[in-house]
């Protein structure tokens, strides 16, 4: 397992390091400038803003500004200063990324809360009215573009109910009643896009396991089907379940761009939109090379939670 681990993560660095080049690319690409953008509303000439540009490094070779960043990143300034405000570029991603694992975490949690049960109601009434509903909830909540979905449900709040969201994001340990108010409708946003791949491979699974021979047998020997679900179905549906919960945790990151832009959150997707359309390049960089951190460790991490639900892993022996 040791040996495994460390050559799983020594293979995150390239990623991130490929991945890097490429978001550096993109956002030099882009059209637009940084400086003209800091200077919108002064009156200035063309000398004073290319005097910011020589100030701010954007007149440097590409290949000079991308060995100053991975310096920065990896002296631990994490990418230097904000070009937009100056604060530190670690201090804004930190703030940012846990509004969004708080997010992240309140999307997992409720997903797993209806998807396993409702997977397992299904699973065990196959071909009746209520599999069918479950089915179609999860084609629909698929169905629908996370975009749509958030602009209708902000109208709907404001249009019918009159009540709209916190504006100002409190943390639990501020204002709990207001954290929950500002974060649930997003959580529910993310999970009705997460929870159908869950829902539906425990339902997949565990009817397999309930035609399997040792259901069976199971039943044979008295055990209820109740029982047969909890001992023999749901744990050999964990390692599908944990595999889908993995696989979708990028797009779920990926929803979280638009939630937080929509419903005014201050974490990491809605940074990341923000000093897009500002150019502030070193905001974007490395507030991206986190999310493709992220992402690589959830897959690590779902890779070892496979050693855990199931004996018969073995990864000193795969890697051999």
């Amino acid at each position: 397992m040791t040996r495994y681990l460390v050559r799983r993560i020594a293979l995150i660095v390239p990623t991130a390091f490929a991945a890097s080049i490429v978001v550096f690319l993109v956002m030099r690409a882009l059209p637009g400038d940084v400086a003209l953008a800091i200077l919108a509303d002064t009156p200035h000439t063309v000398e004073i803003r290319e005097a910011l540009r020589d100030e701010l490094g954007l007149n440097d070779p590409l290949v000079t500004q991308y060995l100053r960043w991975m310096a920065s990143m990896m002296s631990g300034r994490f990418g230097g200063a904000s070009l937009e405000t100056g604060e530190p570029v670690g201090t804004i991603v930190g703030r940012q990324l846990s509004v969004t694992a708080l997010l992240a975490a309140y999307t997992v949690a409720v997903s797993l809360l209806v998807a396993v049960p409702l997977g397992v109601a299904a699973a065990m009434r196959r071909g009746t009215v209520f599999d069918r509903a479950v089915q179609g909830f999860a084609a629909g909540s698929l169905a629908v573009p996370t975009v749509f979905a958030s602009l209708l449900l902000v109208w709907v709040l404001l249009r019918l109910f009159r009540w709209s969201p916190p504006i100002i994001y409190s943390s639990p340990g501020e204002d709990l009643l207001e954290h929950a108010e500002i974060m649930i409708w997003p959580a529910l946003l993310l999970a009705a896009a997460y929870l159908p791949h869950l829902l539906r491979v425990t339902r997949a699974r565990l009817i397999d396991v309930l035609q399997s021979d040792y259901a069976d047998a199971a039943r044979a020997r008295g055990l209820s089907e109740l029982g047969v679900v909890v001992r023999h179905a749901l744990p050999n549906a964990t390692v599908a379940l944990i595999t889908v919960a993995g696989l979708q945790f990028g797009t779920l990151m990926s929803g979280a761009l638009v939630v937080e832009t929509v419903f005014g959150l201050p974490g990491l997707g809605r940074g990341i939109v923000h000093a897009a359309l500002a150019r502030d390049y070193p905001v974007v960089q490395s507030a991206a090379v986190v999310l493709v951190v992220l992402v690589l460790c959830a897959n690590l991490l779902v890779d070892l939670a496979y050693a855990v639900v199931d004996p018969r892993v073995h990864y000193e022996r795969r890697a051999s």
